[in-house]
């Protein structure tokens, strides 16, 4: 049955209460499903009411989306960011700017709310730079359908959560705590990404020497390509790395068109794959988009002055491609 038509009272923009949110995910099923959607409500530990916004003509919800509250490291600093995401409009209010006002009022919330940053991933480019959100590229390696051996020198293992999770969470400080753009976790954050990250289904491997986890990997379909979300390795152990992505490559991850990493910032480790016989190329991800919510409070927490805050070259020098990381398991 067609949606009714929409009328000419002026929408309710606003934030939904408890009792909204299967109305909402009813909403966002109309796009993928409610189940997809219904992990984050579900799991998300960070998820507040005060912060899924919604617009209403009459009593109808007609569009939506969800900003989720990350910590996220930029050197010393702890950045409050704001990740814009699960917005949806459904279609007889598409093109009437109804995305448009649930947008402006999340972001005066997002200030309101003490958030420094908002991210945000779409295709929409435009769209998102009319309201203040700019594109900035982050590096992915691409590797070629292809078979490559593993070392043998480490045992690889399923991800076994009562078994191995505090390990990862270590070897994930380690490694990701070093590495700015990668997002501050607890063990209630960890429980909930767990059941939320990615796609329904993930491949989560670990690496051990002896009984010690010293790496692991995390992966996933999307897109049509094979997809590893998320790695670390503790210090001395890239080869451990270099066997799980060789791993997850060609078993998990053979029948895809290729594997993405986010392995720019491993040189060592694009050498080992390329050594084994894979071919490797450089692919950047403009779809990432970054937005300023506070200069002023941005730029004390970094130490900074509001014009270095303001410059054109702020985020490429905050998130050099090269060197950064928002892990894809942190995707929203």
């Amino acid at each position: 049955m067609d949606s009714p038509a929409p009328t000419d009272r002026p929408l309710t923009i606003r934030a939904i209460t408890r009792h909204e949110r299967g109305a909402v995910l009813n909403l966002l099923g109309e796009w993928i499903s409610a189940e997809f959607f219904g992990r984050y409500f579900d799991h998300d530990p960070a998820f507040r009411d005060e912060l899924c916004f919604v617009a209403l003509d009459g009593e109808r919800l007609v569009s939506t989306l969800q900003v989720f509250a990350k910590d996220v490291r930029v050197g010393g600093a702890t950045l409050r960011v704001a990740g814009v995401g699960n917005v949806f409009t459904t279609d007889a209010y598409r093109e009437r700017g109804t995305a448009s006002q649930v947008l402006t009022h999340a972001i005066a919330a997002m200030d309101a709310y003490g958030f420094d940053l908002s991210l945000l991933f779409a295709v929409r480019l435009a769209f998102y730079g009319r309201h203040g959100w700019s594109s900035h590229p982050r590096r992915f390696v691409f590797i070629e359908p292809g078979d490559a051996a593993t070392s043998g020198r480490y045992a690889i293992d399923p991800f076994v959560p009562a078994r191995d999770l505090d390990s990862v969470m270590q070897v994930y400080d380690a490694y990701s705590g070093a590495l700015p753009g990668t997002t501050v976790r607890d063990y209630p954050y960890w429980l909930g990404q767990l059941r939320y990250a990615g796609n329904l289904e993930e491949d989560f491997l670990v690496a051990h020497a002896g009984s010690e986890v010293i790496a692991y990997a995390r992966a996933t379909t999307l897109y049509g390509y094979y997809l590893i979300m998320e790695h670390g390795y503790l210090p001395g152990h890239e080869d451990a790395l270099a066997d799980l992505t060789c791993r997850l490559h060609t078993v998990e991850g053979r029948t895809l068109p290729g594997t993405l990493a986010q392995l720019a910032h491993e040189p060592r480790v694009q050498a080992s794959l390329q050594t084994r016989g894979l071919t490797l190329r450089a692919v950047d991800d403009v779809f990432w988009m970054w937005r300023v919510i506070s200069p002023e409070r941005l730029a004390a927490k970094l130490g900074v002055t509001v014009a270095e805050v303001e410059r054109e070259d702020f985020f490429p020098n905050l998130f050099p491609p090269e060197r950064s990381v928002f892990w894809l398991s942190d995707r929203f």
